[in-house]
Order: C-alpha cells, then structure tokens, then sequence
C-alpha cells in the first residue's frame, strides 16, 4: 500500500512539473524579459593599450548573419597585436534566455567547415578573479585557431552542463520574469600558421583589467 501510495505521488509530482513547464512555455510567448539590453557595442570596442581594431571581421559574415536569427543582440570585432596575432571577440545576448540560450560554439565552427578538437575545461587567472570557461582549437585548411568561450544566465557564469538550469528559475519564470542569456567568445589566430597561440588569453585578461567593475561583473557573471 505504501509503495502505491509512493508512486501516485510522484506521478502527481511529475505532472505538476510537466504542467509548470508548459505553462512557463506559453507564457514566454507573450511575456519579454525586463532586463535592459546591454551596450555590447561598447563594451567590445573597448579594447586594451597595444592592440588595434583590424578592417573587416575575422569571423566569417555566414556566420554572423546566421546569428542574428539566433539572438537578439550579435556584436563582432578583431583587433591584433603588435607580434602579428590576431583575435576576434564575439558577444551575444538575448532576453529570453530559457527559448534563445545559445549553444556550444563548436557547433557554429563545424558548420564552417572547421575541424574541432574534444572541448575542455579551462580557468583563466584574472587580476579580477577565476574565470572559468569552455575552450577548444579549431583547423581549417593552414587556419588555426584556438577559442575560450562562456556563458553568463541572469548573472549568473554558467557550468559547461546545467541540466537544472530551468528548475532553478522556475519560480520567476511562472511569475513571467525571464532570464537573460550572454555568450562571450575570443578566439586567437598565431602569426605562425598552423601554430597555437595564447594571444586570445592575454587578450582577455587585459580586457577584463582595463573595464569598469561594473562591466566586468556583467560580463564574467559570479
């Protein structure tokens, strides 16, 4: 009798949760998030002393314009570095975070044609604190280039998997308040083809030392 009653519990559970869920899904559909959008123009073209802004994206356009189905806010620059390497710094945003939340950039560069070694996971040390991020090297043809990305979810920096993520902002979600989601990527290309670089982790680490705690903190979460 207990585990009768055991099981009818947690099938009423399950369909409680199964129902919160849908009901989160149509409400995202007529609710927007009421987060203020971020200035990620500005916070991208702030680039540290000793780099330079190049002509032209180093990320392929395709691409770009693909994103902007993707996300609400799409913002790309490439700035190299007096030794000759190269980086591109990619942010995106979008104020529904639990519908538009972004995926794993190995994906976008398999669909360019790029090769793409197994991601691992990195910490990068900042004058700011630890940042941990997702990172892989990506080839194509005699192009090399080395990638660190992240994630940050109503301020929160994202783990490489957050399956619970939606339970957790269930609460706000049934009341129509929707996290938003930011996706930061710098990728490094070396002067040396074929070789790897760390210009995109000096860049990030001169970027982050050089911004306004503030922005800082939006863009590394907590």
């Amino acid at each position: 009798m207990r585990k009768i009653k055991y099981s009818i519990l947690s099938t009423a559970l399950g369909f409680l949760l199964l129902f919160s869920l849908i009901l989160v899904e149509s409400r995202a559909k007529s609710i927007h998030s009421s987060e203020s959008k971020p200035d990620l123009e500005r916070l991208v073209s702030a680039y540290p002393p000793g780099w330079t802004m190049v002509e032209g994206p180093l990320v392929d356009p395709s691409w770009d314009k693909a994103a902007l189905s993707a996300y609400d806010i799409v913002v790309t620059r490439s700035y190299r570095h007096p030794d000759g390497s190269l980086v591109s710094v990619v942010m995106t945003w979008s104020g529904d975070g639990v519908h538009r939340e972004g995926h794993q950039q190995e994906i976008c560069y398999n669909a360019q044609g790029f090769t793409t070694e197994p991601t691992r996971r990195v910490s990068i040390v900042t004058g700011a604190g630890k940042l941990d991020a997702s990172a892989f090297t990506a080839v194509h043809g005699s192009v090399m280039e080395n990638v660190v990305y992240w994630m940050v979810s109503d301020t929160i920096l994202l783990k490489e998997t957050d399956r619970f993520k939606k339970l957790r902002h269930l609460p706000r979600l049934l009341s129509g308040e929707f996290p938003d989601n930011m996706m930061v990527r710098v990728s490094g290309v070396s002067p040396f083809k074929g070789q790897n670089t760390t210009a995109h982790i000096d860049y990030i680490k001169q970027w982050l030392a050089a911004m306004h705690p503030t922005d800082r903190e939006r863009i590394m979460g907590r």
